[in-house]
């Protein structure tokens, strides 16, 4: 992985949003402990873009996608969402589609039709959240632009220092 803010290796998640979205992602399975990802049996490449606070830039999300998509990453998960558009990240996600990646976003978590990015950049896979009935959570952006919905409420997933919690958000549909 490669911290994009500090410009260094240093992953380590000081929100706890990368450690639980990678878990849903692909939390080891039949091992008889935790939870269980979609993909357990895929490798992580965790990438910061986001500080502390999370506040990130596209600059330093196109920068992430690039660099994924430079090293052969086949799958790129976002789950991160802002409202408006760019060409440095649209131009971004071209690269890495052209070099074979599928690129899944979360739609993001503001119970509106206006497109959020990347999930509305072409070339993603937007991804809105579903409740515990299947149907659209009361939180989660929709529209045309949103290409499928995944459960985004009661997440059981990875947290820091290796324990487990409930998450909930789009950014637990997209992975």
């Amino acid at each position: 992985g490669y911290n994009f803010l500090g410009e260094n290796t240093d992953t380590h998640d000081v929100l706890n949003h990368g450690t639980s979205v990678a878990g849903a992602a692909a939390a080891a399975s039949n091992n008889l402990m935790g939870v269980a990802g979609v993909a357990w049996q895929n490798a992580i490449m965790p990438l910061v873009v986001f500080d502390s606070n999370g506040s990130g830039t596209y600059y330093d999300v196109a920068r992430a996608i690039t660099y994924a998509a430079d090293r052969g990453v086949k799958v790129i998960n976002m789950s991160l969402a802002g409202s408006s558009s760019s060409s440095t990240l649209q131009n971004a996600v071209n690269y890495a589609w052209n070099r074979g990646a599928v690129l899944i976003a979360s739609a993001g978590n503001y119970s509106t039709s206006a497109p959020y990015y990347p999930a509305a950049c072409m070339n993603v896979v937007a991804v809105s959240a579903t409740d515990r009935e299947d149907a659209l959570a009361d939180f989660s952006n929709y529209g045309a632009w949103v290409d499928i919905a995944a459960p985004g409420m009661l997440i059981l997933t990875t947290t820091n220092g290796g324990g487990y919690g409930w998450a909930g958000g789009t950014s637990f549909s997209s992975p």
